[in-house]
């Protein structure tokens, strides 16, 4: 006899009678399934970063029933406000259609797994999102630094470098740059003296 079969007739001898395990799965079978704590915030999130939806204060319920009538106004508001996961389809379409606004890169079975047992089990794919938005404003920044520089001769020995970095993206965000397309020609003057006060 093989140490695979000897094996597999040690483990049948171990193995408890068929009602012993169907006794204990009905002693282990939740009633309801458990609420998905912290899921409504996760999904409000979601539909924020998407934009596809105002507020949650300012109408975001009818509008999710404008996006699909099949949903019911109760169901939404208990996915919004309850933390309650709507039906497998429902939500995988809905993540399909949120993720599909936040560009490319963006995993549907993460998100989805994310909203349901949140950060303590699934890694956030927010902080990927954040972290290529703000690498795709410091690479618009650089070149503006570059262009900027360049335009006005500025010498690297009359400024400290990431303080004008960091002038720079303030100076983005408050003028709302966020592409490349956003920076036009009569931003330099602007942009030239914010990030360089002191250069002549």
């Amino acid at each position: 006899m093989s140490k695979q079969a000897r094996q597999a007739m040690g483990d049948a001898a171990q193995r408890k009678p068929v009602q012993e395990y169907a006794r204990q799965f009905k002693e282990l079978c939740a009633e309801q399934t458990p609420l998905a704590l912290g899921f409504s915030a996760r999904l409000n999130m979601l539909w924020d970063l998407s934009g596809a939806a105002p507020p949650l204060d300012e109408g975001r319920v009818i509008s999710l029933l404008g996006i699909n009538p099949e949903w019911r106004e109760s169901d939404v508001r208990a996915w919004l406000h309850k933390d309650v996961v709507p039906p497998r389809d429902d939500l995988y379409n809905m993540v399909r259609f949120l993720v599909a606004q936040l560009g490319e890169h963006q995993d549907v079975r993460h998100w989805e797994a994310f909203l349901i047992y949140g950060p303590g089990v699934v890694s956030s794919p927010v902080d990927h999102l954040l972290y290529r938005e703000d690498q795709g404003r410091r690479d618009i920044a650089t070149m503006i630094f570059a262009q900027v520089s360049d335009r006005y001769k500025i010498p690297p020995s009359a400024y400290d470098a990431e303080e004008a970095f960091q002038r720079c993206l303030t100076l983005m965000y408050k003028l709302n740059i966020y592409e490349w397309r956003d920076f036009q020609p009569g931003h330099l003057e602007p942009f030239k003296n914010f990030m360089f006060p002191h250069a002549q």
